[in-house]
């Protein structure tokens, strides 16, 4: 009898550690700032079962929620990527690291604008010059400059070769289980 209990207190005891982390993960993903024009929404990544890599994935909010296409999509670490396509109840989100996504950023230190392409595994810079004046290890955020993002969210640091600078993404989809939104009012920020 004291060998069931204890196996099921140690299985009650699992689930307890599972609910601290995941509570944990949300308490972080929470805790960005959002602006008056803006509105932070959470949502739970899809499984996918026919997808195999983690350059598109799904979510469970869609336009009944009031996500619009290219919404930004973050983690605690920072972007994943944006809305894509979008349905009633749910919404396709294009990686950060998938070669159609292209993103406006600054570079923090040096404050180089320019945009970056995903490159599957890492981060590709676009319309830059001397791209080697920029920092290794430096921060690179989202910029406003396309009109549709918004500024401040983290997306990755520079990484530098003898031949190439790159930039590393900090968040990536196997880190979460839940995602924030962010939706823009662009009236109220034109106005």
């Amino acid at each position: 009898e004291l060998t069931i209990e204890n196996n099921i207190l140690r299985e009650k005891l699992k689930l307890s550690d599972y609910y601290e982390i995941e509570n944990f993960r949300l308490k972080k993903l929470l805790n960005v700032d959002s602006k008056e024009y803006a509105r932070k929404i959470t949502s739970r990544i899809l499984i996918n079962p026919y997808k195999s890599n983690n350059l598109t994935f799904f979510i469970d909010v869609g336009e009944i929620d009031g996500l619009k296409i290219n919404d930004i999509v973050f983690n605690e670490y920072g972007m994943i990527g944006r809305v894509s396509e979008l349905g009633k109840y749910s919404s396709k989100i294009l990686s950060v690291l998938d070669e159609d996504s292209v993103i406006p950023v600054i570079s923090k230190k040096t404050k180089k604008s320019f945009f970056i392409k995903g490159g599957e595994k890492k981060l590709l810079l676009k319309h830059i010059e001397k791209p080697f004046e920029l920092e290794h290890g430096e921060l690179v955020l989202t910029t406003s400059a396309a009109g549709y993002f918004q500024k401040g969210i983290s997306v990755g640091k520079v990484f530098k070769t003898l031949d190439h600078v790159y930039i590393e993404p900090f968040a990536k989809v196997s880190d979460s289980i839940y995602v924030n939104v962010l939706i823009f009012d662009f009236k109220n920020i034109l106005e």
